[in-house]
């Protein structure tokens, strides 16, 4: 088995949803306690861990908004085959990580972030209804890309958390949250007639805790 002195990652940014790649060296991880590895936008994507015969991974996760913890050993971590990582919870790919040319390969091919969720195969079986499910992912993120989902207070990088039969919108900067539900075709045909998501301006939003 080949290993390599370096691996890339692949993964989407919790705060902001883009997806980038970025690389560890084998000397980083083995030099410090741990190395932070962080989007363009500021937010922390990963950090990669080292010690005696383990190398971990702490993950925040844009899927269920909790954090995830992967174990490996060196021998399986440094490798040269490209490993999926994945949600604990909804079993659906965050990223991946391996020899920087496959790395580089997935992150700029095979259609976007949300193709690939939809070909991942716990996608059908984590969502009531998964084909609603996709229609309400694919208007929230036209919404987006035209500029009409933002936050009262400014923000305009909406956080977006998936659950089995809803969407959870969330502004990382002031807390403000607002649910779209996604679990059968009158759900989709009211966020069709939606034009405009501002979180806070309706009654009902709330305020959470900013997320770390």
């Amino acid at each position: 088995m080949l290993i390599s002195a370096r691996t890339a990652f692949a993964i989407r940014c919790p705060q902001c949803g883009q997806m980038e790649t970025a690389a560890v060296s084998r000397f980083e991880v083995n030099g410090s306690p741990s190395v932070k590895l962080t989007c363009s936008c500021g937010g922390q994507k990963l950090t990669v861990g080292g010690r005696p015969g383990q190398v971990w991974l702490q993950i925040p996760c844009y899927l269920c908004d909790g954090v995830h913890f992967l174990y490996y050993t060196p021998k399986s971590f440094w490798n040269t085959e490209l490993k999926a990582l994945s949600c604990s919870d909804t079993e659906l790919q965050l990223g991946v990580f391996g020899p920087e040319q496959e790395v580089d390969t997935y992150a700029r091919t095979g259609g976007t972030e949300l193709d690939r969720l939809m070909e991942d195969a716990a996608f059908g079986e984590y969502f009531d209804s998964p084909e609603v499910m996709y229609q309400a992912l694919s208007r929230v993120h036209r919404l987006a890309e035209e500029g009409n989902l933002t936050c009262c207070c400014g923000n305009q990088q909406i956080s977006v958390d998936i659950y089995p039969e809803r969407l959870d919108l969330t502004c990382p900067t002031c807390g403000r949250d607002h649910t779209l539900l996604a679990s059968s075709q009158d759900d989709i045909a009211a966020l069709e007639r939606i034009g405009r998501i501002e979180l806070g301006a309706e009654a009902g939003n709330r305020r959470k805790g900013h997320k770390k």
